[in-house]
């Protein structure tokens, strides 16, 4: 079972695209005002390996990730419910 720790549930309540340059593996995250947020490579594989989030789109250069709309755990189904 995916389990997420108080500070990936806080980050999930705020982010609304992660943009991930995979030619220098640099990784943004991005609330809904614009403001920048911090993101580790680590935690950013474990979402997108565990199904968290999503490739939404992409070209040669970036590749955009969004929240699973579909939450695959009821730690992720809290965190979306919540305004």
């Amino acid at each position: 079972m995916i389990k997420l720790t108080d500070k990936e549930k806080r980050f999930l309540k705020r982010v609304d695209q992660i943009t991930h340059i995979p030619w220098t593996d640099k990784i943004i995250a991005m609330d809904v005002r614009g403001k920048p947020m911090r993101l580790s490579r680590a935690t950013f594989a474990r979402l997108k390996d565990d199904g968290i989030i999503i490739r939404s789109s992409g070209d040669l250069s970036t590749d955009i990730y969004v929240m699973n709309p579909a939450p695959v755990t009821p730690d992720v189904e809290e965190v979306q419910q919540t305004p």
